[in-house]
């Protein structure tokens, strides 16, 4: 190695990938799936940790439980969705803006 750091965007790397993919469109859409369920995932955790089960989020939400599976699994999402399912762990969402410059402001 030369000791040289390389960029992604130099790479070759998204390129490689977009093609294995299927093209631009296919690549962000998987792209924006795996980002859904790692959200769904961390859910999932939230609600773990606070010792609550699907259908006691389901009840609070006034979903099925078959609701909250989906939601869990990233099928679901939404500002409004994450909202109440938040809302029935006895959380509430709010949302942060991010800037380049690092700066952050809550939205709403």
């Amino acid at each position: 190695m030369n000791g040289r750091r390389v960029r992604w965007s130099e790479s070759g790397h998204r390129e490689r990938a977009q093609e294995l993919s299927g093209g631009r469109e296919a690549f962000l859409d998987g792209a924006e799936r795996m980002l859904a369920e790692a959200r769904a995932w961390r859910l999932a955790d939230m609600r773990q940790e606070r010792g609550f089960t699907q259908a006691q989020v389901a009840e609070r939400m006034g979903v099925s439980k078959g609701r909250v599976s989906q939601i869990e699994s990233g099928q679901v999402s939404g500002t409004e969705v994450v909202a109440r399912y938040v809302e029935a762990l006895g959380g509430s969402l709010v949302m942060v803006a991010v800037f380049g410059d690092g700066e952050l402001r809550k939205v709403g």
